[in-house]
């Protein structure tokens, strides 16, 4: 299975989380070693800071996404 490259559902790409109202969620803050109770905003634990996670493709989307490919590159037939 191939992997992609797509933007942290959790942080949308902002790289720190601000899902509670402005300040980070209560994973977030114990995966940075803060109380849950701080207002604080920290790097999102899920993808680590970086704003994108890997995500792996499911083999039938590879089968219609080269397929797509393929009949926009032939050229039309006379």
């Amino acid at each position: 299975m191939a992997k992609k490259l797509v933007v942290c559902e959790h942080c949308g790409g902002q790289k720190t989380c601000t899902r509670s109202g402005g300040r980070s969620c209560a994973v977030c803050l114990k995966a940075a070693g803060r109380s849950t109770k701080q207002w604080a905003t920290v790097r999102c634990s899920y993808c680590g800071g970086i704003g994108r996670i890997w995500v792996e493709e499911e083999e039938g989307d590879e089968a219609t996404d080269a397929e797509a490919q393929e009949s926009t590159e032939a050229p039309p037939e006379a």
